[in-house]
């Protein structure tokens, strides 16, 4: 069973969060193609798109404008995967060609691919079976601050103080 991100981000983020009208549920590669429309040039069926990303408990992907919380694509919800994700479309074609768990909001874990993995070949979306960039989150016990973890120096970024080197937001 997937471990179950909950948010850990500002409280001042999430309070009043609903899920916004450009975030859209992924159940085809097809889906993708009318929302890239948005964001490449009138007459452009070609190019790339980068997205935030969640995966809900019932396996299911949601995209939105990459400024857009994550929490809001989430709907307030916990997540099994959130991150950035950046498609490639030329026509009708859709691949991912690029994707992270870039999201300080839930500060998922590496482990959370497979869900992802999983979500992507189930839809039928070509993707590099794996993140293409790993972030590690860790919350300073001292000052509270999360801080991604550099060059494997585990060392708060605001107070110095040491990090875990386990996950530490359960």
């Amino acid at each position: 069973m997937p471990r179950r991100y909950t948010y850990v981000g500002p409280e001042s983020i999430r309070q009043g969060v609903k899920r916004e009208a450009h975030c859209i549920r992924i159940a085809a590669p097809s889906d993708i193609i009318p929302w890239t429309a948005d964001f490449l040039s009138p007459r452009k069926t070609s190019g790339t798109v980068v997205a935030t990303f969640v995966i809900d408990p019932d396996e299911q992907l949601w995209i939105a404008d990459r400024r857009s919380e994550h929490v809001a694509c989430a709907d307030g919800k916990d997540v099994l995967a959130a991150g950035e994700i950046m498609f490639d479309r030329a026509g009708n074609r859709i691949e991912v060609i690029e994707i992270t768990n870039q999201s300080t909001g839930y500060c998922p874990e590496l482990e959370c691919w497979m869900a992802v993995e999983a979500v992507l070949n189930r839809i039928g979306i070509h993707h590099p079976g794996c993140f293409t960039t790993v972030f590690e989150f860790r919350r300073c016990s001292k000052c509270g601050t999360t801080t991604i973890v550099k060059d494997e120096v585990f060392q708060c970024a605001v107070c110095d103080a040491p990090l875990s080197r386990d996950w530490n937001y359960a």
